[in-house]
């Protein structure tokens, strides 16, 4: 089969904050113990970095890599997004300093493609490279739609970063008209149980899954010339949303559906599961935030949220084992229900799972809920309203950032709904959509997440990213 190494391969120096200046940040002072730390806005869109307005309508990843925090943004429904102004990846080197921009998508240097939305920011690691060798190699990936060419093509754009150097390496991945909506939701390491050879897999959108390997003579990636699944200019109906690996295989979502790989040097993907047999709206998503639960001594289980169509309650689906046992946990439409006041309405539709499902750190917990505590995770949400009141909606949707705490404790499980920022209230900012998780990775800010987000729904949403940090125990609750 033939291989594309790199296509259209650039490398462009990451731009930093002598020559871009500060993005506005909050000062503020850590507590001795910095999982007390309050709510503190770090990032707001809308600010000049030298020639670049820094800024964004939503942030849709936050990443740690090498000792700094990354975070990709994107201009969908901003009046900024265009051809010069395009998705960038933000940089942060110390609790205290200023998002810088990293990387411009839309620089001359990359052909000058725009990019409206940070689709995938993601910290991968290959321990063998395509020939079977041991590597220890960690690199940083930035995936996002091209728009249309001037022969109306569209592609993949996929930047690499080189740490050394600073610079960005961009690799263009199904260039053309066909394969539908091409739009990067998820990307993974997988070891081939057969070839013992780690592979990179890619989530297309309609285009379906692509995967490729670590050539250590390119230092680069090198990708398949087309989709391992479905094919060769073959599409699906809707968008493939999220990957994971459990109890050592591989699946991907779309739609409905989880296929699951069968490794080995020709694989096969099948169907290993069937949410609903209805018709998904794309837009929606289907099964969504794909992410796999470890469990001590037992299979591995599967959790999703499942948004098939519009005024949807957003069941919290598990499947256990490789038997994928089904159980609905919960639903985002009852957690935020249980937890509105008396002005916040109801839930009209739910929507969560932007990305994978995210797990805390144990390690990390100072209060109570590290007794005996056997897994403890974090989903954002969403929710447009109905009978609320209209200080609290931002064209229909609840203008707070609603998360969710999975507590799995003693072979039970607990959830409990809290906001970004403590309860909406007048004054202070919209938040409407947490969407990226991360732990902090500096020393100083121990038990401190990263918590970005927005979603535009189709209505003006300029300058309207942000991105907060507290510590451990605020997120939690038992900090008020």
């Amino acid at each position: 089969m033939m291989k594309l190494r790199w296509a259209a391969a650039v490398w462009v120096c990451a731009l930093g904050s002598g020559s871009l200046g500060a993005l506005e940040t909050r000062p503020h002072h850590v507590p001795p113990d910095p999982r007390k730390m309050g709510w503190v806005q770090t990032y707001t869109a809308g600010h000049r970095c030298g020639q670049d307005l820094c800024g964004g309508s939503e942030i849709m990843h936050i990443k740690a890599h090498g000792g700094s925090l990354f975070a990709f943004n994107g201009y969908w429904m901003d009046s900024h997004y265009s051809a010069q102004q395009s998705a960038q990846v933000l940089r942060l080197d110390e609790p205290d300093g200023v998002w810088v921009v990293d990387l411009n998508t839309a620089a001359p240097e990359f052909g000058g493609r725009t990019h409206m939305k940070g689709n995938i920011l993601s910290s991968v690691y290959f321990s063998t490279d395509k020939n079977g060798n041991a590597i220890n190699q960690t690199v940083l990936v930035a995936a996002s739609k091209a728009d249309s060419s001037a022969d109306g093509g569209t592609a993949i754009s996929v930047f690499t970063r080189d740490d050394s150097a600073k610079a960005w390496r961009l690799q263009t991945l199904l260039p053309g008209p066909q394969g539908g909506r091409k739009v990067p939701r998820d990307i993974l390491i997988h070891r081939d149980v057969v070839t013992h050879i780690d592979r990179i897999f890619l989530l297309c959108g309609d285009s379906g899954v692509i995967s490729g390997v670590w050539d250590s003579d390119a230092s680069a990636i090198e990708w398949e010339a087309s989709p391992e699944y479905p094919g060769r200019n073959k599409t699906f109906p809707v968008r493939a949303l999220g990957l994971a690996s459990a109890n050592g295989m591989l699946y991907f979502s779309v739609g409905s559906q989880l296929y699951v790989r069968h490794d080995g040097a020709v694989p096969r993907w099948t169907v290993a599961y069937q949410q609903d047999a209805g018709k998904v709206n794309t837009e929606m998503g289907g099964i969504r935030g794909l992410t796999a639960l470890r469990r001590d001594g037992e299979e591995d289980s599967l959790i999703f949220v499942w948004t098939p169509t519009g005024n949807t309650p957003g069941p919290v689906v598990r499947l256990d084992g490789t038997a994928l046992r089904n159980s609905t946990e919960t639903t985002l439409r009852d957690l935020y229900n249980r937890h509105a006041d008396s002005g916040g309405g109801t839930a009209k539709t739910s929507l969560g799972g932007y990305n994978q499902i995210f797990q805390l750190p144990l390690q990390d917990l100072g209060g109570p809920s590290n007794r005996e505590t056997s897994s403890l995770h974090i989903v954002g949400f969403e929710q447009s309203l109905l009978n609320a009141t209209q200080s609290v909606e931002w064209n229909g949707f609840y203008s707070g950032g609603c998360y969710a705490i999975r507590k799995a404790q003693d072979g039970t499980v607990a959830y409990s709904t809290w906001e970004v920022n403590g309860r909406f209230g007048m004054g202070k900012p919209v938040l409407e959509a947490p969407r990226a998780f991360e732990m902090s990775p500096f020393p100083s800010e121990r038990g401190v997440l990263y918590v970005g987000g927005f979603d535009a729904n189709f209505h003006n949403a300029t300058n309207m990213a942000w991105i907060f940090k507290a510590g451990l125990d605020t997120i939690l609750g038992e900090v008020h």
